[in-house]
């Protein structure tokens, strides 16, 4: 049976195209065909993002550098040390990308920064950083000093929902490696996971036809770890999404 072709987002800057090598190899061990997808400029009419939706099943949103806040109505806040460098021309790119991605019916998996990118692109918004931004009476640390492997906090997973079917349990450990997070969810989509502190962890589009899912944890890094199953199968069932998709 031919495998389904992921297409797979790339962190970008001036000077290059990058990836870990955990998304491909995670895409692969549950049985889809990775394919990078470099972020392109527009040198042509051609819009890229509308080229590479024609080729692939399903679209990864990886994860990388933090979204620009105009994007999402903002503009850059003082008062915290930035961690991460932005990349407008990725952000730009990748929003194009999802809203063709969307208009086609395409599944799609996001991870980290993807599940923010598929935020913004339909219409929410993220909290620029966390610790600033939002008022939490407990305060569990998301940027984990450890280990990419490393389970650091739980999530809540709510009941009857695409994750939690995929899951099979309402509890899960989780590694956490972010400081920005989902504020509002876009229209057509609902939390499907929160940690104890009231960090959005995923949200998943509320059509049962449609796969639209994001998680803020990293799970394509956790297929060797105590809880490699439940993770393993958000990649397998977006997989077999994609391949129904294919078959059409």
């Amino acid at each position: 049976m031919k495998k389904p072709v992921i297409g797979i987002t790339m962190s970008s800057d001036e000077k290059e195209n990058k990836i870990n090598h955990a998304y491909a190899s995670a895409v692969m061990r549950a049985g889809g065909l990775p394919v990078l997808l470099p972020t392109v400029e527009g040198t042509t009419n051609i819009r890229m993002s509308d080229v590479y939706v024609e080729e692939v099943d399903g679209i990864l949103f990886s994860g990388g550098t933090d979204i620009h806040p105009v994007y999402f109505g903002e503009f850059l806040q003082d008062g915290y040390a930035m961690p991460y460098e932005l990349s407008p021309v990725r952000d730009k790119f990748e929003i194009e990308l999802y809203r063709s991605a969307d208009a086609k019916g395409l599944p799609m998996l996001g991870i980290c920064r993807g599940i923010q990118l598929m935020a913004v692109a339909a219409g929410g918004s993220i909290f620029q950083d966390i610790d600033m931004c939002m008022m939490r009476q407990l305060r569990i640390r998301h940027s984990q000093n450890a280990p990419a492997d490393t389970l650091v906090h739980p999530v809540i997973i709510e009941n009857r929902t695409r994750l939690g079917a995929i899951m099979g349990k309402t509890t899960a450990w989780v590694n956490s490696m972010h400081h920005q997070a989902v504020k509002v969810v876009p229209d057509g989509y609902r939390v499907s996971a929160t940690s104890p502190d009231g960090i959005i962890e995923a949200m998943e589009m509320i059509s049962n036809t449609r796969f639209a899912l994001g998680v803020q944890w990293h799970p394509e890094r956790l297929f060797d770890s105590a809880e490699a199953n439940c993770n393993r199968k958000i990649f397998e069932r977006f997989i077999e999404a994609a391949q129904r998709w294919s078959r059409r």
